[in-house]
């Protein structure tokens, strides 16, 4: 029995003398493989052995080896089996790349995580909101217009500096109604052409630097007042030219201007009632001699004394007496708009003085060229007479956009 054992135990020490020998043999066939540190070993080993999804990730012993600078090996390791290649790891990204990429997968601060990144919101920028523009209106009212009528221009939406008005070659100047409008009262001479009249109102920048022009247009058509007849009775002495032009230049001249908005709210009423005895534009002879002009006014006959009051909210601008037109009154309305009341007998208000509808102006009368007591009343925008009868109906020429519009009060002279 113990010569089988001893059998047996050089037959085991054979066979491993053999599987060593060719152990040795098998290390002996790599001896060109240079030699690795033991560190290196390890390193090698554990990042071949991490699967891809590792190795975008290091683990402590990888992140020690990376701080190191690492010699290039001479020679590449021999594959472990040329039938079965390992799947080459990932290289590892760049420090700063990745921070790039860790700053686009996180939100920006101040965000919810589900908010696009500042990058992505540039390439989607959402189009600009823009105010509605602003509705451009121009219009003229009334359309229709008689000889010595007059019309108001309004302009809303236009944004300009100043605006002026121009008819037939005249200028005419406009006022600032509300925010980019514009307003004027306009006349149309009693000799002005018949049919289609354009009207041009001129835009100006600051400056005076010119903008733009908008047309619009009025019908004008004949005024057929009638012809008049006006008997003096006797010759009397001519009245000097001088005298006759400072009536003329009182009248038209002198009272003219633009002062401010206009100051009346409605139609107005009559400043004494009486006989019409005289329209307006109504071709005259006086004595039997024709007049080259028109009759400038509307003439209402009463009783010596009457009283005459104000049709209107404005202020009086002057008092005195004329050659011609005797004993009168002139108020500012505002907006260019004046209007005259003459041959009075009394005049109960001086030059700045405001007055309203009804209040009291001075008293009828027969002073200067006249046949018997009446009263002369007279409206002048901007230097041209209009009819006066106009102002009192519907026809009148409309207020500025805004404006406050209400029933003009009844006489307050009781």
């Amino acid at each position: 029995m113990s010569g089988r054992l001893l059998a047996l135990a050089l037959s085991l020490a054979v066979i491993s003398a053999a599987v060593g020998a060719g152990a040795a043999f098998l290390l002996r066939s790599s001896d060109d493989t240079p030699q690795v540190a033991d560190d290196v070993t390890v390193v090698t080993t554990v990042r071949s052995a991490q699967p891809a999804q590792s190795q975008a990730q290091p683990t402590e012993v990888d992140q020690a080896f990376q701080d190191q600078p690492q010699p290039e090996p001479a020679v590449q390791a021999p594959a472990e089996d040329p039938a079965v290649q390992p799947e080459p790891a990932p290289a590892p990204q760049p420090a700063q790349t990745q921070a790039a990429q860790t700053e686009l997968a996180e939100p920006p601060q101040g965000e919810e995580p589900d908010q696009p990144s500042d990058a992505v919101t540039e390439q989607h920028e959402q189009p600009a909101v823009t105010e509605p523009e602003q509705i451009e209106v121009a219009r003229v009212s009334p359309e229709v217009v008689v000889q010595g009528g007059a019309f108001a221009v309004t302009l809303e939406g236009f944004n300009a500096h100043a605006a002026a008005a121009t008819v037939a070659g005249r200028g005419w100047d406009l006022s600032s109604a509300a925010e980019g409008g514009w307003w004027g009262i306009i006349a149309v001479p009693r000799d002005a052409d018949l049919g289609v009249t354009e009207v041009l109102v001129d835009l100006y920048g600051e400056g005076g630097v010119w903008l733009r022009t908008i047309a619009q247009s009025v019908m004008v058509l004949a005024n057929t007042a009638p012809f008049e007849e006006v008997v003096l009775g006797g010759t009397g002495t001519p009245a000097d030219p001088a005298a006759v032009a400072h009536d003329i230049a009182i009248r038209f001249t002198e009272h003219t201007a633009v002062s401010g908005p206009p100051r009346w709210r409605g139609a107005w009423i009559l400043p004494v009632e009486g006989e019409v005895t005289g329209v307006f534009g109504a071709q005259r002879s006086y004595d039997g001699v024709v007049a080259t002009g028109w009759h400038h006014g509307h003439d209402i006959a009463a009783q010596q004394g009457d009283p005459i009051v104000a049709p209107a909210h404005g202020t009086v601008v002057w008092t005195g007496e004329l050659v011609l037109h005797g004993m009168g009154v002139i108020v500012d309305h505002g907006a260019g708009v004046y209007s005259g009341y003459w041959h009075m007998s009394l005049i109960a208000v001086r030059a700045g003085h405001e007055v309203a509808p009804g209040d009291w102006l001075g008293n009828i009368g027969t002073t200067g060229l006249s046949t018997g007591p009446h009263l002369h009343w007279e409206v002048i925008i901007q230097g041209v007479d209009v009819d006066p009868v106009q102002w009192l109906g519907e026809d009148r020429p409309p207020l500025a956009p805004g404006a406050a519009v209400s029933e003009e009060s009844e006489d307050t002279l009781q």
